[in-house]
């Protein structure tokens, strides 16, 4: 959808932003720019859009280079979303989120009706927060409104330049999670700028790693950067505990589970320890914090373990563990018993 060649830029003084920067960005992915100050991420968006104009290179948007495309009509095909939100403070939310369908000469009703299924989109219920200001919203609540505007036109492209960063935490986690939930739903191809890796890793099908000048230092997705740096310094960037960030979005694999046998009731588990050496009791009638336990053979009693659902990442099954002093969790679907992740299977990179 995005394709960068050789794309240079340099500014009249003789600072070069960007140095033949070359990377596709696929269809439907989120592709992360993040380095150092200076790196040149923001002026590669501004590029994109032709806000800026590449001195050498080419980029091309869906097949089309962009030097050859009229740059106001270029720009209504991309959202475009940035820190500082930009919304229009004498305007109603519902003004502000409808503003490139109105100049695209969409009527009235349609312009409505796209607003208020872009509101309910980004968790703003369309009936409580059409008519408010900007000034009557949150940060996090204007940012969500500006997502929406950058969506309005349901623009293939979206650029994103560092949409959380002046957020407080709790809330720019819940936006992270919310804006992950909507584009599982539209598949837009998306150029994020971030400064924080641990936002990268989250928020990124590929992640490129730039250094001062805008040299690339490696593009890929975020397992197999954290796991191959490409050279010492993507390593330092990454951080030492990249095996920590990996975590975070690797799946449980359920191949990988232990299976002993299960059981309904203590006396069925204790017979059973005749034969195996750890039973699970599975107690369908107890509430959620009591419905499974393991007996290993040698305790007398047993030992309640926590449950994590099976789409979950590897972090929260060994947070769990940790929280609760326990060396198994259950992995569950839909409350349904799977098998058991031991504590172990992290330390012999059963789970990596």
């Amino acid at each position: 959808m995005i394709r960068l060649e050789s794309v240079r830029k340099q500014y009249p003084a003789g600072l070069v932003a960007v140095e033949d920067l070359s990377l596709d960005v696929p269809d439907g992915e989120v592709c992360v720019l993040v380095g150092p100050s200076g790196c040149g991420k923001t002026t590669i968006l501004r590029m994109i859009n032709r806000l800026i104009e590449p001195s050498g290179g080419r980029i091309l948007v869906d097949g089309d280079d962009i030097l050859r495309v009229d740059p106001v009509e270029l720009r209504r095909r991309i959202g475009y979303v940035i820190q500082q939100v930009g919304l229009f403070p004498h305007q109603t939310v519902a003004t502000n989120v409808g503003t490139v369908p109105r100049l695209l000469g969409w009527d009235r009703a349609r312009v409505r009706a796209r607003v208020d299924e872009l509101l309910d989109l980004v968790g703003l219920p369309a009936g409580e927060n059409r008519n408010r200001y900007p000034a009557e919203l949150s940060g996090g609540q204007r940012q969500r409104v500006g997502v929406a505007r950058a969506l309005a036109a349901d623009p293939p492209i979206m650029l994103m330049d560092e949409p959380f960063a002046a957020i407080d935490p709790v809330t720019r986690t819940q936006l992270q999670d919310e804006f992950l939930r909507v584009q599982q739903t539209l598949r837009k191809t998306i150029v994020f700028v971030t400064h924080d890796i641990d936002e990268a890793v989250k928020m990124g099908d590929r992640i490129a790693i730039l250094r001062v000048g805008g040299r690339l230092a490696q593009y890929d997705p975020p397992d197999r950067l954290l796991a191959a740096p490409a050279n010492d310094f993507v390593a330092d960037f990454v951080g030492h505990d990249r095996a920590l960030k990996r975590l975070r979005i690797t799946r449980i694999d359920l191949d990988a589970l232990h299976t002993p046998p299960t059981a309904g009731d203590i006396p069925s588990a204790r017979a059973a320890l005749e034969t195996h050496e750890l039973v699970v009791v599975v107690d369908s009638d107890a509430d959620a914090d009591r419905r499974i336990a393991v007996l290993a053979r040698g305790d007398d009693a047993l030992a309640m373990v926590p449950g994590v659902e099976q789409d979950r990442p590897l972090q929260d099954a060994l947070a769990l563990m940790l929280e609760r002093h326990s060396p198994w969790v259950a992995v569950t679907k839909e409350g349904r018993y799977l098998g058991l992740l031991g504590i172990n299977d992290f330390w012999n990179g059963a789970v990596a």
